[in-house]
Order: C-alpha cells, then structure tokens, then sequence
C-alpha cells in the first residue's frame, strides 16, 4: 500500500524495552511508504514531572513546558533510535529544531495550535523527510513564536497525531491503546464491557467528554472526511487491522445545522424526580425523543406529534401528574460543533440571532458539542438562516 499513515503510541505503550521494540516492529510491518509516529512519555514519566514541578512552589509556565516536555523528547529518542537498530532510516524532531511544525500561541499549559502556520511548518519541513526516513514527533508539544516550548494540555498527543494526519492529507491514523479499540464501557466498572467495531464521529466525541480517557475529544475535530481513524490495542500485535472505527467528521469552518418539524412540546407537571422521569419516558412508548428539560415542578419532553392525544391522555392518568399541557408546530434546530466545548458564548450567539430576527425560543437544551434550540415551526427557515449566519 502507497500513502501516508501517522501513528501514536501512548506512555503505557513504551514502558519498557520490550515495549519499545514491539511498537518499533509493528511500526514497520505497516503497508504505508510514508510513516510518521507519534509518541507520549514513556510510563508514567509525565505524571511524574508534574508531580515534580507542583513541589516545587510556584513554577513559572514556561519553565513548567520546559520540564513536562522531557518525557517526549526522550521517547522520540528512544523510538527513533529502536527503529535504527531494526534495519529502519529514521529521524526524530524535537520542539528545540528549527523546523519544529507544530507552532501554537503562548498558553503554555493548554495551547492552542496556529493551525495554518503548522500547515505550512508540515508542508516545507516534516513532508521532505518522508521521503527519506520514518519520522517520530514528540506529541504533546508545541512551540511558540518566541520559539519557547508549549504543552497541548493532558491527552495532548492524540491533537498531535490528528493534526499532523490533518496537515499531511494521511490516508490513515492509528492510536494505539492499552484498551482492545473503544468499549461499550469502562471495563473496571463493567465487566460484561465489549469491543464497538466501528463508532460515528460524534458518539465518539459525546463518549470521551463524558468521561471516557480513550482520546482525547478535542482532538477528533482535525479528523479529514476521508481519512480513516482507528483505535487500536497494543496487545494485538499488528497495526493493520482491528480495533474500532471513528467514522465521519466535524465541519471544521462552521457549525452543523440539523432541523425537525413536526414536533409537539409535552408539558408534565409533577415532581421532578427518577421515577417520574421513566414512567413519562416509558408512556411515549418508543417514540422518538429529541429533548428533556426540567424546571421547579415539571418536566417537558419535546417528540413527534402523531398519536399525541393518546400519549397525552395516558399520562393525565399517571399517578403523581398534577396537569399537563401540549405544544403542536414546533421545531427543533441541532447545532453541532466541538468548539462548543471549548470556547464560551455558542448558545449566547444563537439566541441573540434569534432576538434579532425577531423568533422566540420555547426552550434550549445542550449536551456536550450539541445545542437544541426549539421555535415555533413556521420560523424554521428564518431561524436557520440567522443561526447560519454566526455560526
């Protein structure tokens, strides 16, 4: 196979020795002519440099880069140099070379990558390499324009391996785990945990920020539509094949806009507790469900409106429901976009685009990337357009 992959291995990956020739191996039975490697720290060694540096008293957060970012560097090194031994040309890059790529802004504890200049840094610097040697980049780092070390915050190799495959248009990239690919849960809370063979993009995105320490979920938005991306365990021996699929992509310009007609807003009033919760949810019987809020003592559930009458009347008969009422022509539009996550004002944005143009919200729900904004279903095409336009 002709192409490019970009590889990364977590610290637990190069632990040992041992570690470090298998990963240099399975490195090179890989069907690419092009191959970049991503590496973290070896073992707990940034843990450990953290740990480090808060006993230390008050760290300036340039020096703070300065001392985590050893843990790269040394596994780039050592990477580099197994690969050497094992009949490969290889190379590293260190953050300190002139032709460092990954150029970020002065947050020297979570830096944000300039990504336009990195693309050009990619383009004119790692790209010739390729041609020549495998290349093993430090993840994690970034540099300055000052040309001080930066740190891409926790998990920040998985941004390194994404945006480096995002750069060089790879055809694939691999993150190598100790877990066997994405699991339907975390194994040391559920045992009955299984392996998922292929996941979309934003279950993936939704899944990590909600707790699960698989990929870092800011990472994911650098993932080209056509590239393939694939969560691989350690233990399987071959990076080839197996694990789990990431499918899809985040517009990465702007915000994706989703819309649904044809809802109805049921409003329960009664005690807003678990128990309430399911027996509204399991009156609907199957229905879709495109949002739940809650206030002081009531709940609303936004659904489509066929069979309304007979949802409504069965749960006027349920027990702890004190009155209830019904919205029909309503609408629901889905704003989606990992940035959501990181940068303030997203719902602020949208309902002062509504305002102007004049539509009122029935009620907005969020949940990780998303915003549900639901309006009376004749603006829909208003609100679309206003939304659009400052996202």
């Amino acid at each position: 196979m002709s192409g490019r992959v970009v590889v990364k291995f977590g610290g637990a990956d190069l632990s040992t020795p041992a570690n470090v020739k298998k990963a240099a191996r399975m490195v090179l039975e890989l069907p690419y002519e092009e191959r970049v490697v991503v590496v973290s720290a070896m073992g707990k060694m940034t843990d450990e440099l953290v740990s480090l540096t808060a006993q230390l008293g008050e760290v300036d957060d340039s020096c703070y880069a300065e001392i985590v970012s050893i843990g790269e560097r040394l596994s780039a090194r050592v990477l580099c140099t197994s690969l050497k031994t094992q009949g490969a040309k290889a190379e590293f890059i260190d953050p300190a070379d002139s032709s460092w790529p990954i150029i970020t802004d002065s947050s020297f504890r979570n830096a944000k990558v300039d990504f336009e200049l990195t693309k050009r840094m990619v383009q004119d610097f790692l790209v010739p390499r390729l041609k020549r040697s495998i290349v093993v980049v430090c993840g994690f780092l970034g540099k300055n324009s000052d040309g001080k070390i930066t740190t891409l915050g926790r998990g920040g190799s998985d941004t390194t391996a994404l945006l480096l495959g995002n750069c060089l248009e790879a055809e694939e990239v691999i993150l190598v785990k100790e877990t066997n690919g994405i699991l339907s849960a975390d194994p040391k809370s559920v045992p009955s945990a299984c392996p998922i063979n292929k996941m979309d993009i934003h279950e993936m995105f939704d899944l990590a920020y909600g707790g699960a320490r698989v990929i870092k979920p800011e990472a994911l938005k650098y993932k080209l539509p056509d590239q393939k991306l694939r969560i691989v365990s350690f233990n399987s021996n071959k990076l080839a094949e197996g694990g789990t699929e990431i499918v899809g992509s985040f517009n990465a310009n702007s915000a994706e806009l989703f819309s649904h007609e044809g809802l109805s807003a049921i409003n329960v009033i009664c005690e807003v507790n678990a128990s309430n919760l399911q027996r509204v949810l399991a009156i609907l019987n199957g229905k879709p469900v495109y949002g739940v809020s809650s206030g002081k003592n009531s709940v609303t559930v936004f659904t489509v409106k066929s069979e309304i009458i007979e949802v409504i009347n069965e749960l006027h008969n349920m027990n702890g429901v004190k009155a209830l009422s019904f919205k029909e022509g309503v609408a629901m539009i889905q704003a989606v976009h990992p940035s959501f996550i990181d940068l303030p004002g997203a719902v602020s944005k949208i309902s002062t685009a509504l305002y102007e143009a004049g539509i009122n919200i029935l009620e907005v729900t969020t949940s990780k990337a998303t915003v549900n904004v639901f309006i009376e279903e004749n603006k829909l095409r208003s609100a679309m357009e206003a939304i659009g336009e400052v996202l």
